[in-house]
């Protein structure tokens, strides 16, 4: 299964051992995000470390093998370029346009447990709890 994972889920597999990260390195999935998701990480980098009690040479040494182990392909704005526009119609919130164009290129579903996502129609939306039934 092909997903686009969100923010939230990145960063609740980076701050603590559990599911999310588990599912992060299941071998079923296939999974996408976008370079803001690394980028934006990067911004927030000091008081996400802070939040798990690590010094943020360690946490973002922790945060770049879980990108690496676990498969994360990082797609670039120009990649979904042609599927900004149609993003921008579905997505609710014009923070996540390009998590709805990288769905939009690659067909999938995007993993988030943010439930003002589903109210839109176009993309399904799986939250954590969601693949943990389909899985």
């Amino acid at each position: 299964m092909e997903l686009v994972v969100d923010a939230n889920i990145l960063v609740s597999a980076l701050l603590k051992e559990g599911t999310t990260r588990e599912l992060m390195f299941n071998t079923d999935l296939i999974l996408y995000t976008s370079e803001f998701i690394v980028e934006e990480f990067f911004e927030h980098i000091d008081k996400l470390a802070q939040k798990a009690c690590l010094s943020k040479k360690v946490f973002q040494g922790q945060a770049e093998q879980l990108i690496i182990e676990s498969k994360l392909r990082i797609i670039s704005k120009k990649e979904v370029k042609l599927f900004i526009k149609k993003a921008e119609q579905i997505s609710p919130d014009s923070d996540d346009i390009l998590y709805f164009a990288t769905a939009l290129k690659f067909n999938c579903g995007i993993w988030s447990n943010d439930k003002e996502l589903k109210k839109q129609k176009h993309i399904k939306i799986y939250s954590t709890s969601d693949l943990l039934k389909l899985l």
